[in-house]
């Protein structure tokens, strides 16, 4: 009787131990978790903040078609390389993605600010 009641007895200490760790860790993972929102959402703030202070100011006819000629170039450039690449991708690796995802992150990353400056841009106060 006596080993029954102390294997029992272990049982629920071994119990109560991870009971008592899964708490102090769900605690941890819940403080975890309010300080990353609370991170998230100040940056959130700071960005939008940023972004509305930083407003380009229109560009002359000039500078617009100098920029847009070298954007229409390295578009060019980038269409030429990634038309290679595709060309080789289709002989060669039937499963692999690569060209195109970098050719959907090379139009991203050129429309994105392209698409600021038309959008977001402010009259100067002249």
């Amino acid at each position: 009787m006596g080993r029954i009641r102390y294997g029992l007895w272990w049982a629920g200490q071994i119990a109560a131990d991870v009971y008592a760790w899964s708490r102090m860790v769900a605690a941890a993972a819940v403080a975890i978790g309010r300080e990353m929102r609370w991170a998230t959402v100040l940056s959130a703030r700071a960005t939008a903040a940023s972004l509305d202070a930083i407003r380009p100011s229109p560009w002359s006819d000039r500078k617009l078609f100098a920029f847009l000629s070298v954007v229409a170039l390295c578009a060019s450039t980038v269409a030429f390389v990634l038309g290679l690449g595709v060309s080789r991708w289709v002989k060669t690796a039937p499963d692999s993605l690569l060209f195109a995802s970098a050719g959907a992150i090379a139009v991203g990353v050129v429309l994105l600010p392209m698409v600021f400056l038309v959008f977001a841009s402010r009259r100067s106060s002249r």
